[in-house]
């Protein structure tokens, strides 16, 4: 007869041991399949902080016992919140602000006189006081005494939920959150318990996800998270794509592996290092998956790296984002209401597939000759006979400058953007400036330029103003 044990108890712990456990690792707050801390707003944090030291009821939290061959693990599964942000305000990780509802509280103290020693009455027993306290303004740390030990000794329930497994865990997790404000990312996240840990790794730890193209705020909701599921699910299961988030981690949870989560993350490192600034506006949390599956398939076509950053930036530079690819622009697509339906996502990569590969097999057209007399004349208000005069001088003193600052192979040395550089190699002799340093720094953030001469000149031009009002100020 096979027995039948306790799934639950029930107990309650004082706050300080709770946090205590969580110091020595015995309490887990970072299940995969637990979304993340600071969630809550600053009303709801200081709320607890306040409902605690006025010895007022909280929920309980609920714990999941699980039993792996190096011990026995407690995950928190709900409460999640409950505790961190009593532990930041423990560690003095934030002062209670003025909003918040009934601010004082009143505590009993022994009385003491004007030296600070106790005072007994005739019959040598303590005598005590009520005194009243505002919590408004106040760190932990400027809590009286008798506050502090109330919020240390603050008996908090926990439920414990025994032996338990990966999927009756993520069931727990699913249940506690019914009515609560789990969202579609965190939820999906709760359907992966064989693949949870791989999307976390990813999402927490590699390196580009740290650019500050994502805000806090997505990588604290599951953003993040729903960017790496995605990607892995555009990158190797397009065919069976699932617009429903929960769909979607029940599929990838029955046929996606480590392996590739191991090659979504060593893409992601490899484009860690070609990434700019200037390329927020393309890796954005809504369509990131479908750029990285584009360099997913620009690695298979053998080129290196550094050109993938090129047709970023010629993609940037000549707005292709408007080019019509087979009836349709690639702004066009994106303004469609269903972002993520799968002929939407498809047609999407249709275009970006169709001008990276006519970037990457492009030949070199023939120079169109400019007049550079007449471009540089025309450009800066000259009379051309004054440049006409000293062209030579102009031209050597360019070969000498770009011989300095741009290194051999930069696109900015091509025939094509002479006449915005020369224009450029005059203007410094008009205004009496350097161009040296100016140069050294633009040419080592930009490898691509405008066809349009002009427009070049004067993209270059307002840089060389912005980087020499920013050193005059640094200086």
């Amino acid at each position: 007869m096979e027995l039948v044990r306790d799934k639950r108890v029930k107990d309650a712990l004082m706050n300080s041991t709770i946090q205590n456990m969580f110091d020595r690792g015995e309490l887990r707050k970072d299940h995969p399949l637990q979304r993340k801390p600071g969630r809550w707003n600053n009303s709801d944090r200081d709320g607890l902080v306040a409902t605690v030291l006025k010895d007022e009821d909280i929920d309980s939290i609920k714990v999941c016992e699980q039993l792996t061959e190096n011990g026995v693990i407690l995950w928190v599964i709900d409460g999640l919140q409950r505790l961190t942000t009593l532990n930041s305000y423990l560690n003095n990780g934030f002062k209670i602000g003025s909003s918040v509802e009934f601010p004082v509280v009143t505590y009993q103290a022994a009385r003491r006189d004007s030296g600070g020693n106790l005072i007994k009455d005739e019959y040598g027993s303590y005598a005590y006081e009520l005194l009243k306290y505002d919590l408004r303004g106040k760190f932990y740390k400027d809590l009286p005494i008798e506050l502090k030990e109330k919020f240390n000794n603050y008996k908090i329930d926990m439920v414990k939920h025994l032996n338990c497994t990966d999927e009756e865990i993520g069931y727990h997790i699913r249940r506690y959150n019914k009515q609560k404000s789990m969202n579609g990312s965190e939820n999906a996240v709760t359907y992966m318990d064989n693949i949870a840990k791989e999307v976390k790794r990813i999402s927490i730890n590699n390196q580009f996800f740290k650019n500050d193209t994502y805000r806090q705020l997505e990588r604290n909701n599951g953003t993040i998270e729903r960017v790496v599921t995605e990607s892995v699910m555009c990158m190797f299961h397009f065919d069976a794509w699932k617009k429903q988030s929960k769909k979607m981690g029940e599929f990838l949870n029955k046929h996606s592996n480590k392996q590739e989560f191991d090659r979504l993350n060593e893409n992601l490192n490899r484009l860690a290092t070609i990434y700019k600034d200037d390329y927020k506006d393309i890796f954005t949390s809504k369509d990131s998956f479908i750029w990285f599956t584009l360099f997913n398939k620009f690695i298979e076509m053998g080129f290196e790296d550094n050109r993938f950053s090129e047709f970023i930036d010629y993609f940037k530079i000549n707005n292709l984002s408007e080019k019509e690819i087979n009836g349709a622009t690639f702004c066009e697509v994106d303004k469609n209401k269903s972002t993520k339906d799968k002929a939407v996502i498809g047609k999407k990569l249709d275009i970006l597939e169709t001008l990276l590969t006519g970037f990457l097999n492009s030949e070199t057209k023939p120079v169109e000759k400019i007049d550079l007399e007449s471009f540089v004349a025309d450009v800066l208000n000259l009379d051309k006979q004054v440049i006409h005069d000293d062209m030579n001088f102009y031209n050597s003193s360019l070969d000498d400058l770009t011989g300095k600052t741009i290194k051999d192979g930069s696109k900015l040395l091509s025939e094509e953007n002479r006449a915005s550089l020369l224009a450029m190699m005059v203007y410094s002799y008009q205004e009496e400036v350097d161009l040296d340093k100016w140069l050294t720094d633009y040419a080592a953030k930009n490898q691509m330029f405008y066809t349009d001469q002009k427009r070049n000149f004067l993209n270059m031009k307002d840089d060389f103003e912005h980087y020499s009002g920013n050193s005059v100020k640094s200086a």
